[in-house]
């Protein structure tokens, strides 16, 4: 029997942005699983909106854009959330987690997210005080991965439930086409190697560990290397390293963003993730899912995604130590092969986004 309008459960979902990131993909599934003869989603964003608002307004979801400086926010937050009778909150980052204390006397379950062990994604100064108001609210939690997921049992007061639910991936379509065209776009011919970085030029991504590892592999194998991703203060300096490097010209290119990352992976041959920390990092899924080979620093979640010299290398948070399973890789064609077959089954059968978000409304079902 279909419900009406006024039997389905309201639930707020907040999160801080719609920009580009892993975080906002995982969103959008979130919302696809959601089932709208039960669930009456509503999504409020505290930040900027961007390419992923058509995609999930598509979805029949409403959006809201929270305006003014942060109390004023949580205010306007509190006031839609009783004149809509909200019956559930989720929070989709840590940064966000907050907006629970906004509901406080609502007698509304509240739902937070954390997506690193060591609440690395708050801001620095003060972290203590970030870290405790990202707790104080919530009456469960969810952690995408194991690390992070231990850390918050630790954390948590008896009255907060804790799930672990991993990120969701789907491979790309077409991804032979896919291939053709960013390597013919990137002027890399077949019989070269091309390894990948994608993410936010940020400290964090360290893509000064990812040019120096691309420098010492070349020592020893010819590689080429490409980095995308949306400049956030530190492309000139990453520049004047690549220069620096002493390659042949366009041995390594530095890219914006691109509009779908997975569509870039499909041209790669190895996958590098160079990171100091991660939450589960996405790019790592979605590299895997296409089949292609990963070599990640060892960070936060990884080792869920990774076996260890099965489908791919963990390495320590060193260039060397890159540049060297690169190199094994770079050298090994049908250890790619392997690796990259063995880590697209995995993926599709163990993080399926649809199997995995069902699983987070049945937790949200429980948090009466």
């Amino acid at each position: 029997m279909k419900r009406t309008t006024e039997s389905l459960i309201n639930v707020a979902i907040v999160h801080g942005q719609l920009t580009h990131g892993g975080s906002e993909r995982q969103l959008y599934w979130l919302l696809k699983a959601c089932d709208r003869q039960r669930w009456q989603p509503s999504l409020y964003i505290s930040g900027d909106l961007g390419i992923w608002e058509a995609p999930i307004r598509a979805l029949g979801i409403s959006i809201t854009l929270l305006q003014g400086n942060p109390i004023q926010k949580m205010w306007q937050f509190r006031q839609l959330c009783k004149a809509q009778n909200i019956q559930r909150f989720i929070s989709w980052g840590s940064y966000t987690n907050g907006y629970a204390l906004a509901l406080a006397g609502l007698a509304v379950p509240c739902i937070g997210s954390f997506r690193n062990a060591h609440f690395a994604d708050l801001p620095e100064r003060q972290r203590w005080f970030w870290a405790w108001l990202s707790l104080a609210g919530v009456s469960a939690i969810i952690c995408n991965s194991q690390e992070t997921y231990a850390a918050m049992r630790a954390k948590a007061s008896r009255r907060q439930h804790v799930l672990y639910l991993p990120n969701g991936v789907e491979a790309i379509e077409n991804g032979p086409r896919q291939r053709a065209k960013w390597r013919d776009q990137l002027n890399i011919a077949e019989h070269e190697l091309l390894v990948l970085g994608v993410g936010r030029l940020t400290e964090q991504k360290n893509f000064t560990r990812f040019i120096q590892a691309v420098r010492i592999a070349n020592q020893t194998t010819p590689v080429r290397a490409v980095i995308a991703g949306p400049d956030m203060g530190l492309r000139q300096q990453l520049l004047a390293q690549i220069a620096a490097a002493n390659l042949p010209v366009g041995t390594i290119q530095l890219l914006d963003a691109v509009p779908d990352a997975r569509e870039l992976m499909c041209a790669a041959d190895i996958f590098m993730l160079s990171s100091d920390y991660e939450g589960m990092p996405n790019v790592v899924l979605e590299a895997m899912a296409n089949g292609i080979p990963c070599v990640s620093t060892k960070v936060n979640g990884v080792q869920v995604l990774i076996q260890q010299g099965v489908d791919g290398w963990i390495t320590d948070l060193c260039e060397d130590a890159l540049a060297k399973a690169v190199c094994l890789l770079a050298q090994d064609p049908a250890l790619r092969r392997t690796f990259g077959a063995k880590a697209a089954a995995r993926m599709q059968k163990e993080f399926t986004p649809m199997a995995i978000y069902e699983q987070l409304w049945q937790f949200c079902e429980e948090q009466a």
